[in-house]
């Protein structure tokens, strides 16, 4: 089965309200079973998703935590992994963009990596988003290293006992640990 492209959009009304919508293209409607349902069903998971998204992260950027920044990374791990087989959001990183009041396009991706490879367990509000996007950034390597676990926990320790670096030398730290093994060789 093809998935069916969609766009979340914001429209304007002339009076200058706004509102989200969903749109699929009149010719993307060939083969597709119950198109209008299954627009509707989507609309009604992605509307949900925002009003979850609204109960969590401060509108105030200085008030962000990183256990906000996680939960907001969950739900839509969660939403993608719901839709994936079915739904491709030809605009998803300008719709998350807007709708979940999110920095920029580099941080939707992170955002959803830190609900991906984080559990709640793993979050301490101590510890800088900045250090868990370095994380971020080498989780795939750690976790095909099984290094991945032992590195949170070490992270949370070192917050812990306030020996955390800043997070460029905490880049440091990492690049020379995902050098000392490559995954596929004997090497330690």
């Amino acid at each position: 089965m093809n998935k069916i492209p969609i766009k979340i959009v914001e429209l304007s009304s002339p009076s200058g309200q706004t509102a989200i919508d969903v749109m699929i293209d009149v010719y993307d409607f060939e083969g597709i079973e119950n198109p209008q349902q299954k627009i509707k069903e989507f609309k009604e998971k992605y509307f949900e998703l925002i009003k979850k998204s609204q109960n969590i992260i401060p509108k105030e950027k200085s008030k962000r935590k990183p256990s906000h920044f996680w939960e907001i990374g969950k739900l839509l791990y969660d939403f993608n992994k719901s839709i994936k087989n079915e739904f491709e959001i030809t605009n998803y990183q300008q719709a998350i963009i807007r709708d979940f009041q999110l920095y920029n396009r580099s941080v939707v991706g992170h955002v959803i990596q830190f609900g991906e490879f984080f559990n709640k367990k793993d979050i301490v509000d101590t510890i800088s988003m900045s250090h868990y996007i370095e994380l971020i950034w080498k989780s795939n390597l750690l976790q095909k290293m099984e290094k991945l676990e032992v590195e949170k926990k070490r992270l949370i320790q070192r917050s812990k006992d306030k020996t955390l670096p800043p997070h460029k030398e905490y880049r440091v730290e990492l690049n020379q640990l995902v050098k000392t093994k490559k995954p596929g060789t004997d090497n330690e």
